[in-house]
């Protein structure tokens, strides 16, 4: 276990554990009462038998010392009840509170982190992981206790019978401790393949699962099932190795409690011939080392759990450690007055290399519309990223009203500033849940206006269910468009004064998108919209053409028609593109 490992389960143990040392204490007191219980019953049957051996025993006696042996077991079994329900039950919470700060984790992080991160390792670690700490909060530290205490009580009341055979029979328990600690530090290893090899079958199986349709599209069923036969054969060979280490503890523990037994018998049966031991005391010497058999069983369990757990807290912590690229302040320090946009020679890239954005220059007046055209590759879309503050520019500054960015917080920059993105994320819930997203407040006639701007109202209303309609994972139940206007609706739904939208237009006819823009105008909305469609932006106030991550023409549609080579030629084509469509019906 390394330097780190340590330290976390020290986090751990600060963090989660000890605001509940009352609990746990509890849980403690518990488990030490139910194996004072099961240790001294041994006594009471060792009397009997010494009794029965002297011909002593009357009913009086023997039934006093089985109702002794019977409740002296079912304070034991009432006890261990009361640990798992203190212990269990707080790691459950733990796990809890684990799973919400995971989260939390997660939703500080920037753009940057996800780009890099695949959904599926992340599932891995919110499943997987978090149970296997779970185990070590809960299980780990109750079959500790119990091993403990049962080995303290046991011990002292071996060596009260008799010292020698105590030491004789204790002779194996070095052994166990080296066993445990060279077979732990390759479970460790062993644990941390496993868990690496669940995240990629996560990854991948979450993968296919969302691109159902492109695999089915281009037959790639045989492929993807090779694919997926390949990291399950390596996840199973991971696992066995696995279960092979943590096979040997079982044997290995089985057979020291075989050899103390053994040694008892021998070293415990001269003493009885000799005279110096009785046969009751010998009878208790062996349920004694019967009841050592689980508690040397769990080391080597609990042993696992440790491991087990030690790589899935590293993997966790890797995770609720990492420091967001973006930092908000947690109050905005000035809000805007206004709500036009200023971009000051911007310039940002990815990852070194040619930048995507360079020297990016423009100022946006309150309640104006930009239209950004430009190639492929260019960094349109980057650069609505940046308005939304997704990523921070490598230099040069971006305010809304004068105020900076990051002078704002999180919360204030999203209310103020809304994306809709150029592929739109719906969620497997109704309409109206879906349009909430953007306003969780919003009654359904608010919705319902939402959706009449968004140009898709007479729609929904035509749907059987209307606002309640569960549009399918990611809205597979809609149309390209239809998503497309039912996320510009969630974007209007919480009044945002600047919208961004990043060819959200695409899939929408030239009518629906000439009141879409009229309703836009009605808001008095500060808005820039990418496209790659003349008709979508040459009614803007603004017009700004980016080529290679610059801006090559800005101005009037008229006068960006006059200056751009690329704006006219986009725009020729376009007309010829429209006259074709109309003229082709009448041929």
């Amino acid at each position: 276990m390394t330097n780190q490992t340590r330290t976390n389960f020290q986090r751990l143990a600060q963090q989660y554990l000890a605001p509940r040392w009352v609990v746990l204490a509890l849980g403690g007191m518990f488990v030490t009462l139910s194996n004072l219980c099961s240790a001294y019953y041994p006594r009471i049957i060792g009397q009997t038998v010494d009794t029965i051996a002297r011909g002593a025993a009357t009913w009086e006696t023997m039934l006093g010392n089985i109702t002794a042996v019977l409740l002296l077991t079912i304070g034991s079994g009432l006890f261990m009840f009361a640990t798992r329900k203190t212990v269990i039950v707080t790691s459950r919470k733990i796990e809890y509170e684990l799973r919400r700060d995971f989260l939390a984790a997660l939703e500080r992080q920037s753009q940057r982190f996800y780009d890099r991160m695949p959904t599926g390792v992340l599932m891995a670690h919110a499943t997987n992981d978090i149970a296997a700490v779970r185990e070590f909060l809960g299980p780990a530290i109750m079959y500790s206790a119990n091993t403990l205490t049962t080995f303290a009580f046991v011990l002292v009341l071996m060596l009260s019978l008799d010292p020698l055979v105590t030491a004789c029979a204790l002779l194996p328990l070095p052994f166990v401790a080296l066993s445990t600690y060279r077979i732990g530090r390759r479970i460790y290893i062993a644990s941390r393949h496993v868990q690496e090899e669940f995240s990629e079958l996560v990854r991948h199986a979450q993968e296919a699962f969302s691109g159902i349709r492109i695999i089915r599209a281009f037959v790639r069923e045989g492929y993807e099932e090779s694919l997926f036969t390949t990291q399950s054969t390596h996840y199973i060979t991971s696992n066995l190795r696995l279960a092979r280490l943590q096979a040997l503890f079982m044997p290995s523990m089985m057979l020291l409690v075989g050899s103390s037994q053994l040694i008892v018998l021998l070293v415990g049966g001269w003493r009885v011939a000799a005279g110096t031991m009785s046969v009751g005391s010998l009878t208790q010497f062996f349920i004694y080392i019967g009841q050592l058999i689980w508690p040397i069983a769990a080391i080597g369990w609990v042993t696992g759990i440790v491991q087990r757990s030690a790589a899935s807290l590293d993997r966790l912590y890797a995770i609720m450690d990492e420091q967001p690229d973006l930092a908000f302040p947690m109050r905005s320090v000035q809000l805007p007055r206004s709500f036009g946009i200023s971009c000051m020679h911007v310039s940002f890239r990815y990852v070194p290399g040619r930048p995507i954005l360079e020297d990016v220059t423009f100022r946006l007046e309150e309640g104006m519309h930009i239209g950004i055209v430009g190639p492929i590759g260019s960094g349109k879309s980057t650069l609505v990223h940046l308005l939304a503050r997704l990523y921070d520019p490598d230099s040069g500054t971006i305010t809304i009203g004068n105020v900076p960015l990051q002078m704002l917080s999180m919360e204030d920059l999203r209310n103020l500033v809304r994306v809709v993105p150029q592929e739109p994320f719906l969620f497997s819930m109704t309409i109206a849940d879906n349009i909430r997203v953007g306003n969780p407040n919003a009654s359904d006639a608010e919705v319902l206006r939402a959706l009449e701007r968004a140009g898709i109202a007479e729609e929904v209303l035509r749907f059987p269910q209307q606002l309640h309609t569960v549009v399918g994972e990611r809205g597979i139940l809609l149309s390209g468009g239809q998503r497309q206007r039912l996320a510009i609706a969630r974007a209007l739904v919480g009044q945002p004064r600047i919208l961004l939208l990043d060819d959200a237009l695409s899939a929408v006819d030239t009518a629906t998108e000439r009141h879409i823009q009229a309703e836009l105008r009605a808001l008095h909305c500060t808005t820039i919209i990418v496209s790659h469609r003349i008709s979508t932006i040459e009614h803007c106030d603004w017009v700004m053409v980016l080529e290679n991550g610059r801006i090559t023409a800005q101005g009037t549609h008229a006068e960006v028609l006059a200056t751009s080579s690329f704006y006219r030629t986009l725009y020729d084509r376009q007309q010829l593109e429209h006259r074709l469509n109309v003229e082709l019906p009448n041929a």
